[in-house]
């Protein structure tokens, strides 16, 4: 019984497209926790969940907006809103997780620290942290720490500079001040 070699080539070709496609989509969703992201919003802010709003639910993803009042601006390129909203993809039991991307369970009271690109984000957040103003706190300090101790080449890998880390770490340090002193 002979068998053709063109099936089996088929099926490890399209075995290999489908392994290397999984990567770049992983690679992709990974790039928001790349320093960088984090570095070029020009908003970010400290913020109470007041609302959530659901607005669509498919099989695989729940799509919800958030309105938030803003506590504290750290970084913002003009006037400062009392509030914010943000869209973002979501889970429960009847919608489970995605893999690879940045979904959320948003819930009034949640404290969040949001990088974005403007307090009314119809996109996903570029980076948001959520919890009680301790665990946000911890999370800070952490990112603080990592990056400052970065060598040039995880600098590269993450998409920044020198002098991004000094803006990053100035940053930080005023989210941890923030966060310390807040109620």
């Amino acid at each position: 019984m002979r068998t053709s070699f063109v099936p089996i080539a088929l099926i490890l070709g399209c075995l290999l497209v489908s392994t290397d496609t999984s990567q770049v989509v992983t690679a992709a969703n990974m790039r928001s926790f790349i320093e960088g992201v984090r570095r070029k919003a020009p908003v970010v802010y400290v913020g109470s969940v007041k609302e959530v709003h659901l607005l669509t639910r498919t099989k695989f993803d729940i799509e919800a907006r958030a309105l938030v009042d803003v506590l504290a601006v750290i970084r913002s390129p003009g006037t400062n809103p009392r509030g914010a909203t943000i869209e973002y993809s979501s889970f429960d039991d009847k919608t489970p997780m995605l893999e690879g991307g940045p979904q959320y369970q948003l819930q009034p009271g949640v404290k969040v620290v949001v990088f974005a690109n403007s307090f009314a984000s119809s996109i996903p957040p570029g980076y948001l942290l959520q919890g009680s103003r301790e665990e946000l706190l911890h999370r800070v300090e952490a990112l603080r720490d990592a990056l400052s101790q970065m060598s040039p080449d995880q600098l590269k890998v993450h998409e920044i500079n020198d002098e991004d880390r000094r803006i990053q770490l100035a940053l930080y340090e005023k989210l941890c001040v923030y966060l310390r002193t807040s109620k």
